[in-house]
């Protein structure tokens, strides 16, 4: 059973606990992606995990119901695995899920040590030539630790501690277990995603923070291939395989013919296959054999390397809440992620720790957005120091569109980023804010009585008029702003803003500013007016 405050690790709550654990991979995917030198340093073990858990989250968000959430995710994770670990760990989620699906009761002890012997027994299955001291070494580690656990006593979350102890002494063990990480000085990159999902697992139970993952910090920086030729083999070659189950071991031994770093897995007549090779065409050739491939990817590892050897992590980055188009032409921007949000489908904690994991950025500021997004961002900050994860900052003042545009205008990826966070606080807490919104229902309101869908005037928070017209309602917000005074104001036209009127909106406002005036089509919801006075 779980612990008070924690949950029960059942199908039913297979959402929550595949969110937290996408939420911590993604966290942690860059320091992951850091640590990966084998089989070749091509530094996206955190990424390709991070990834195929995001597969099976989303394949679980289209399933039905519970009966078909342990399929879903299962093939779900199957599809979208990336990577030798990715495929492996999709695995490991295979196992969990098939257990968890075996009873209506929550996952006792036993079932715990019985889901990670399964995964240990997949996991070796999906390879012809097993690597000590790689995540599967850890897999095994973690089932016997877990079996033996349960001799001792029948208590799921001591069990589980215990197994995410030996899981940590696992990881760090791998250092001394292999040459390549031995001279790297650093632990295996999968193995310490194995960690942080066994650790994620153990927090869901609790309803506690995860353990402290076990010190990986590198004894030298992770050596990196310095050109082509020094590589094995030059591509990665992985698809997606219409066939018979029982094909994969015949599959396997044909790609080892042709490169290594063979993974092949299988569930339900598709087959995930992943080898490492100098003949492109041969790998695919093979696949025919067996079956239907498709969401063929190449990868040329050369190309890769260079692209990460080239790559600059941001001094200063940002996580952001906005809405509709604005939020959109935001994207790609670096050192920047934005979440979509707004009053009503606000962030969740999991939602910004995701977007977090994205931002290749030294220390990372989260603007909320909305006042009620305040709440979330600290927590956020909060999970993320009990996982292990970079130090954060909230700026409080971004708590509205306008303000989170303000501070974004100051947002120097390359800056200090003391300075550039102190910065962005001030621009932020310098504005003045207030909208146009509908009434979502009949009030009573300081104002009076409104009825859903009238216009209300609201400047810091506050309903200050429910006048019948929206023009009315923005020129009234103006007024409290001191729009006619101020040195710059910005306007931002939501999605319900009717085209015929925002020209009428955009008259009205200069007519009451004599500063600087810009405004944009947000198309953010749910205000049809959103007005900043600096």
């Amino acid at each position: 059973m779980s612990a008070p405050g924690g949950a029960p690790l059942d199908v039913r709550a297979l959402p929550a606990l595949l969110a937290r654990v996408h939420a911590a991979l993604a966290e942690q995917r860059e320091a992951i992606d850091d640590l990966n030198v084998f089989p070749v340093p091509d530094g996206d073990t955190g990424t390709n995990m991070t990834l195929t858990v995001r597969a099976a989250l989303d394949a679980l968000d289209a399933a039905t119901g519970p009966a078909e959430a342990a399929a879903a995710v299962i093939r779900g994770a199957l599809r979208g695995a990336r990577g030798n670990s990715g495929v492996i760990l999709s695995q490991v989620l295979r196992a969990v899920v098939e257990v968890a699906a075996s009873s209506d009761e929550p996952v006792d002890a036993s079932r715990y040590a019985r889901a990670l012997a399964e995964a240990r027994r997949l996991a070796y299955e999906a390879v012809n030539e097993p690597v000590e001291g790689t995540i599967l070494t850890v897999i095994a580690v973690a089932a016997e630790a877990a079996a033996a656990a349960v001799t001792e006593h029948d208590d799921l979350v001591a069990v589980s501690e215990a197994t995410c102890a030996a899981t940590g002494r696992a990881v760090l063990a791998t250092t001394d277990q292999l040459e390549v990480l031995r001279d790297a000085g650093v632990v295996d990159a999968g193995a310490r995603g194995f960690e942080v999902m066994m650790g994620s697992v153990h927090a869901h139970l609790t309803g506690a923070p995860a353990p402290q993952l076990s010190d990986a910090t590198p004894r030298s920086r992770p050596h990196r291939v310095a050109c082509d030729q020094e590589l094995t083999h030059r591509f990665e070659v992985q698809y997606l395989l219409d066939g018979d189950d029982g094909g994969a071991p015949a599959l396997r031994q044909r790609l080892e013919v042709l490169g290594d770093s063979v993974v092949v897995v299988a569930s339900g007549g598709l087959l995930n296959v992943h080898v490492h090779t100098d003949d492109i065409g041969a790998a695919i050739e093979v696949g025919l054999e067996f079956g239907r491939p498709s969401e063929i990817e190449v990868t040329h590892f050369g190309d890769q390397l260079e692209a990460r050897r080239t790559a600059k992590s941001s001094a200063a980055g940002a996580v952001a809440v906005l809405d509709g188009d604005i939020a959109g032409s935001l994207a790609g921007q670096q050192g920047l992620v934005v979440v979509p949000g707004h009053a009503g489908r606000l962030p969740s904690v999991a939602d910004l720790l995701n977007a977090l994991g994205e931002v290749a950025a030294e220390r990372v500021a989260l603007l909320p957005g909305h006042p009620n997004a305040v709440p979330t961002a600290h927590q956020t900050v909060a999970v993320a120091v009990a996982e292990g994860g970079r130090a954060l900052d909230v700026i409080d003042e971004a708590d509205s569109p306008c303000a989170v545009l303000a501070a974004l205008s100051l947002l120097d990826v390359q800056g200090p980023a003391d300075t550039v966070f102190e910065e962005m606080r001030a621009a932020a807490a310098g504005l003045r804010s207030g909208e146009v919104v509908a009434a979502v229902r009949d009030a009573a309101t300081p104002v009076g009585d409104v009825r859903e869908g009238q216009p209300l005037a609201v400047v810091g928070g506050r309903v200050v008029a429910a006048p019948d017209d929206p023009l009315e309602a923005l020129e009234i917000v103006c007024e409290q702003l001191g729009a006619a005074k101020a040195e710059r104001v910005t306007l931002l036209l939501g999605a319900s803003a009717p085209a015929a009127e925002r020209e009428r909106a955009e008259q009205l406002l200069r007519a009451h500013a004599e500063g600087e005036v810009e405004v944009l089509d947000a198309g953010h919801r749910p205000a049809r007016y959103s007005l900043g006075v600096e």
